[in-house]
C-alpha cells in the first residue's frame, strides 16, 4: 500500500495484481508505505477506512483530497496465478515455513474446488471483492483498474506525481499451463459472480 495523499492518491496493493512493481515504482513519492508484512502491503479497503482514513484526516488530508485506487484481475487468471504461486518447487519443502501452502500436488482444477469449498489450506487465498468492498456507510474505491490494463494506471500515477517513472515487473508466477472441465469453469464463474461484477466495470474494460 502506498499513502500518497501530497500527490492526491493512495494505492491498495490486492494480492497478484502487479501491486510490487507498482509500489517500487512510485514509492519515493509516497508519505507512509505499508510493505513486507502481508498485512499491511494487503490491507483491504475497508481497513484503511477504519484505521487510515481518520490518520490521514487528523494530518491535514481529508478524504475528498485525494483518490483512492487499485487493481482487479480477471477472477480465474487471478486464482490461477495463485495456483502457479503456491506450485512453486521450494515450497514443496516441508522445512519451508510455507509448506502447508503447497499446492503442486494438485491440477488447477482440484485447486479450484478446493478454493470454492473454502476448507484445504493450500487453497486459502481470499476474495478480490472483500478487498475492494467498502467499510458500511463509507465510499467505494474512486477508480478500479484491470490488470490487463495496467498502463492506464500507470498513465493515472503519472499525472498525479507530475513526471514519468520506470515500472518494472516483479514477483511473476512460474508458467504453468492448465485446464478446467465445462463443469468446474461454469462453477467457477458462478462462485465469482461479485468478482465478475467489479472487475466487467473496472477502467480498461
Amino acid at each position: 500500500m502506498l499513502l500518497a495523499p501530497a500527490q492526491g492518491f493512495v494505492f491498495l496493493a490486492a494480492p497478484k495484481t502487479g501491486s510490487t512493481a507498482i509500489e517500487r515504482a512510485f514509492l519515493s513519492y509516497s508519505q507512509v508505505i505499508l510493505r513486507g508484512n502481508p498485512g499491511f502491503k494487503h490491507t483491504r479497503y475497508d481497513g484503511f477506512q477504519r484505521f487510515l482514513q481518520p490518520f490521514l484526516a487528523a494530518n491535514g488530508y481529508p478524504r475528498d483530497s485525494y483518490e483512492v485506487v487499485c487493481v482487479v484481475r480477471e477472477p480465474i487468471d487471478w486464482l490461477s496465478s495463485w495456483w502457479r504461486y503456491r506450485s512453486r518447487e521450494e515450497l514443496a519443502n516441508p522445512s519451508h515455513p510455507n509448506h502447508r501452502n503447497y499446492a503442486g500436488h494438485a491440477s488447477f482444477e482440484q485447486f479450484a474446488r478446493a478454493y470454492m469449498k473454502g476448507g484445504e489450506q493450500f487453497a486459502r487465498v481470499g476474495r478480490p471483492s472483500r478487498f475492494v468492498r467498502p467499510h458500511p456507510g463509507e465510499s467505494e474505491v474512486d477508480r478500479v483498474f484491470r490488470y490487463e490494463r495496467l498502463d492506464l494506471l500507470v498513465d493515472f500515477l503519472y499525472k498525479k506525481i507530475g513526471e514519468e517513472v520506470e515500472v518494472g515487473v516483479k514477483n511473476v508466477s512460474p508458467r504453468i499451463s492448465f485446464s478446467l472441465s465445462e463443469g468446474c469453469e461454469r462453477e467457477l464463474r458462478e462462485f465469482f459472480a461479485p468478482e465478475y461484477y467489479i472487475y466487467e466495470r473496472a477502467v480498461g474494460g
